[in-house]
C-alpha cells in the first residue's frame, strides 16, 4: 500500500514538475517586463505589449517630465519623432502612447485616462485608418492589453493575460529554445524580435533599424525588400463605411475631452501603401466632430503614397514622409498632392 501511495506521489510530481519548471522561468524572467517596474524597458527578446510599456514610461516620468502632448495610434506612429512634432508645438512635451494593431476601443479608453490624470492636454495627434476605426472593444491578448491605470481592471486579471499566453505551447516552445540556443529562427516570429530596435525612453520614440539598412544600400534596399511590397491595384479603391453609432459615440466623446483641455487636436488618416481611400462618408464625419481643419486625409492616391521611398515595407511609413505630414498639418506646405 506504502509503495503504491509513494509511486502515485512520483507520478504526480514527475506530471507537474514541467510546470513548475516553467513557472520558474516565467517570474525569473519576466520575458512580457510586466512583473516589476523597469527604468528601461524593452530588453526582453521577447515581443512585449507596446502599449502597457509607452503607458508605463508615461506614468514613471509625467512628474518630472510634465508631458502635454501626445501622439496615439497604431505602429505607423514610429513615423514621427517627439523632436520634428515639438519644432511645430512650443512648449510642447510629448510621448508617443501607441499599440501594436491599434485600435479605436483602446484609443478612445487612453484619452478617458489622459483626462484622469492630466492636467494639461495642450497638444494631440491621433492616427486612424480603417482597421483601427473598425475595433471598438479594448484588447484582451497579451500583446494588445491595456495597462490596469487604464482600464481600471485588476492587476490579477491582467497578469492571468500574460501568465495565460506564456504557458501557450506557440509561446514557450520557441521561448525556451531561444532561451537555450540564443539563435533566433524562423518559426519564432512573433514571439521573439528579430531585430533590436532603438528606443528613447523619454518618448518612447522608436529608431527602425531598416534606416541603417537604407543609408547602407540606398535604392538597393527596395530592391532587396521587393516581396514586401505587393503590386498595387490600378483600379482606385475606396474602403467600406466604417463609422457607425458606437464610434461616432466614441469619437464625440473625445472630441468633448479636448473641448475641456483646450487641446489641438489634429486628426491623421494614414497614408497607407495600399493605397485604399477612406470612405467619403467616414471622412465627412471626422470633419464634422472634429472639424474640417483638423482632419487631415492622406489615404488613397497621392504624392506620398506613390513613393515607395517613403515606407520600409507595405504595413509601416518612414521618419521622412512623418516630417513632410507634419509640415502639411501644421500649415508648412501647401499642398499635399492629392490626385484621387
Amino acid at each position: 500500500m506504502k509503495k503504491t501511495f509513494a509511486l502515485f506521489l512520483l507520478k504526480c510530481v514527475l506530471l507537474i514538475l514541467p510546470f513548475l519548471t516553467l513557472l520558474g522561468l516565467y517570474f525569473y524572467d519576466d520575458p512580457f517586463e510586466v512583473l516589476h517596474e523597469y527604468k528601461d524597458y524593452y530588453k526582453s527578446p521577447v515581443a512585449v505589449n507596446e502599449g502597457y510599456v509607452g503607458w508605463q514610461y508615461y506614468r514613471m516620468q509625467r512628474d518630472s517630465v510634465k508631458y502635454n502632448s501626445f501622439l496615439l495610434g497604431n505602429s505607423c506612429t514610429m513615423a514621427f519623432q517627439a523632436k520634428d512634432w515639438e519644432k511645430y508645438i512650443p512648449g510642447g512635451r510629448a510621448i508617443r502612447l501607441y499599440g501594436s494593431a491599434e485600435r479605436l476601443g483602446n484609443i478612445y479608453r487612453k484619452v478617458r485616462a489622459l483626462d484622469a490624470v492630466q492636467d494639461s492636454i495642450a497638444n494631440m495627434i491621433i492616427l486612424l485608418d480603417y482597421a483601427t476605426l473598425k475595433q471598438t472593444q479594448i484588447g484582451n491578448i497579451s500583446t494588445h492589453v491595456l495597462h490596469p491605470e487604464v482600464t481600471g481592471q485588476s492587476n490579477w486579471e491582467f497578469q492571468m493575460c500574460f501568465l495565460q499566453t506564456f504557458f501557450n505551447p506557440d509561446f514557450w516552445v520557441p521561448y525556451v529554445d531561444y532561451r537555450v540556443t540564443g539563435r533566433y529562427k524562423r518559426y519564432m516570429r512573433g514571439v521573439i524580435n528579430r531585430e533590436e530596435v532603438e528606443r528613447n525612453c523619454r518618448s518612447n520614440d522608436v529608431y527602425n533599424p531598416r534606416e541603417k539598412e537604407i543609408a547602407d544600400y540606398g535604392e538597393l534596399y527596395w530592391e532587396r525588400h521587393k516581396k514586401e511590397f505587393p503590386v498595387r491595384d490600378t483600379v482606385r479603391k475606396v474602403s467600406p463605411s466604417i463609422i457607425m453609432k458606437k464610434q461616432f459615440d466614441m469619437l464625440s466623446e473625445m472630441r468633448d475631452i479636448f473641448v475641456k483641455h483646450g487641446t489641438n487636436c489634429k486628426i491623421l488618416i494614414n497614408p497607407k501603401y495600399d493605397q485604399v481611400r477612406l470612405n467619403p462618408s467616414d471622412l465627412k464625419q471626422l470633419q464634422d466632430i472634429f472639424g474640417a481643419a483638423n482632419v487631415f486625409d492622406f489615404s488613397g492616391v497621392n504624392e506620398f503614397t506613390s513613393d515607395v521611398h517613403n515606407y520600409y515595407e507595405k504595413g509601416h511609413y518612414r521618419p521622412l514622409l512623418g516630417r513632410k505630414i507634419l509640415e502639411a498639418m501644421y500649415g508648412k506646405r501647401d499642398t499635399i498632392g492629392i490626385v484621387q
